[in-house]
């Protein structure tokens, strides 16, 4: 999954759900964490990680693979919907996600 995908289930609760269900991840976890593998990058797979594995380190090396964090979950979907006023504005997932990637490069 890349960013772009990423971006419907923080809009959707209900699919969120369903995302941690599917891979098996702990909702009771301290927290959730985005990570891109190798480079924070739009082209970058993302996986999801309880807090408990990473330490919540920005980069986090699993298996030979690198990743670097994003944003904890519940952090991205406060700026979607608060911080930087996304939700509902009629952007698009990609223009949501090219925020959300400048915002973390720039800002964060």
């Amino acid at each position: 999954m890349k960013l772009v995908e990423l971006i419907n289930y923080l809009m959707n609760p209900k699919l969120l759900v369903g995302l941690y269900q599917e891979q098996g991840l702990n909702k009771q976890s301290e927290a959730l964490l985005i990570y891109m593998q190798e480079t924070l990058s739009l082209e970058s797979s993302i996986v999801i990680f309880e807090i408990e594995e990473t330490n919540d380190d920005l980069v986090f090396e699993k298996e030979g693979i690198q990743y670097v964090q994003l944003f904890p979950v519940d952090y991205a979907i406060a700026l979607i919907d608060f911080d930087l006023e996304l939700k509902d504005k009629g952007y698009s997932n990609l223009k949501i996600a090219q925020m959300l990637l400048e915002y973390r490069k720039k800002d964060a």
